[in-house]
């Protein structure tokens, strides 16, 4: 399995989250002073000016984008932290920080654990973070630290080779203004996609690496699970074992889920 369903979830989320904001963008771009609105749409719409009106439109897109993103990461970072596979790595999002605690400075926290993520991949999905703060918060002056934004106007250069031509030192500006642009707002959403990719890649690992006894333990505690697992031995019985197996813990290995359904439906348990 290449993927976990807790990524493959955020995925299809953002996913659609994307296709949605760039066809909103197109469509916006299509208006103009003679566009009416369409017979059958049931809504009341006349604006003063239609160019100020899509731009606000296409605007409150984009932030909201933001907003949605963010919420999406700390689901998938919430969810990831209960998993059972996932509790050797010491890592718990839930967990709030003693310090200073914000979910966007407990995001930077665990992504700078994680192997094979790059720092500026953690400053910039940190940075995405508080801009959804600044905009569901008006009020709000959380921002990436002095040090971390040295480091990010120092890697500008290779940042923009490397990522579509994004400026971090622009984004860095336009967070303080919020005035978040379409490309910023997908740039910084790719950042934050990477950074998952890894995280799920390392808990692939602890998954990877766990032994039929651990799996055993872990599955001692689905109700659910241990119901089928009471019941006499038949082809009924195999056949649901391993499609409740093959449907809960697919990240599992096949030779692991036989393992187990030979260990749940031939055996006294």
């Amino acid at each position: 399995m290449s993927k976990s369903a807790y990524l493959q979830n955020l995925l299809d989320e953002i996913g659609g989250s994307i296709n949605s904001l760039n066809t909103i963008a197109v469509s916006l771009s299509h208006l103009s002073p003679s566009s009416v609105t369409p017979s059958g749409l049931n809504i009341t719409w006349n604006p003063v000016n239609v160019s100020v009106s899509a731009k606000n439109a296409r605007r409150f897109a984009i932030r909201s984008s933001v907003v949605f993103h963010a919420e999406m990461l700390f689901e998938y970072l919430s969810e990831l932290s209960k998993d059972p596979f996932w509790a050797s790595s010491g890592l718990n999002f839930n967990v709030p920080l003693k310090s200073k605690d914000s979910k966007a400075r407990r995001v930077s926290a665990f992504c700078k654990t994680i192997p094979d993520i790059e720092r500026e991949w953690v400053i910039l999905v940190e940075l995405m973070c508080h801009w959804r703060n600044k905009i569901v918060h008006a009020k709000s002056n959380a921002q990436i630290s002095s040090k971390d934004r040295q480091y990010l106007e120092s890697k500008t250069q290779e940042i923009h080779d490397n990522y579509y031509h994004f400026d971090a030192n622009k984004a860095i500006e336009d967070f303080r203004a919020d005035k978040v642009t379409l490309k910023e707002a997908t740039t910084l959403t790719t950042f934050l996609i990477k950074c998952c990719t890894a995280i799920d890649t390392y808990y692939l690992s602890f998954v990877k690496n766990a032994s039929e006894a651990d799996v055993i333990n872990i599955l001692s505690k689905e109700k659910e699970f241990l119901v089928l697992t009471k019941q006499s031995k038949s082809p009924k019985k195999i056949r649901q074992v391993k499609a409740w197996l093959n449907m809960h813990y697919g990240m599992l290995s096949s030779d692991m889920i036989d393992g187990l359904v030979e260990y749940y439906t031939q055996q006294s348990i």
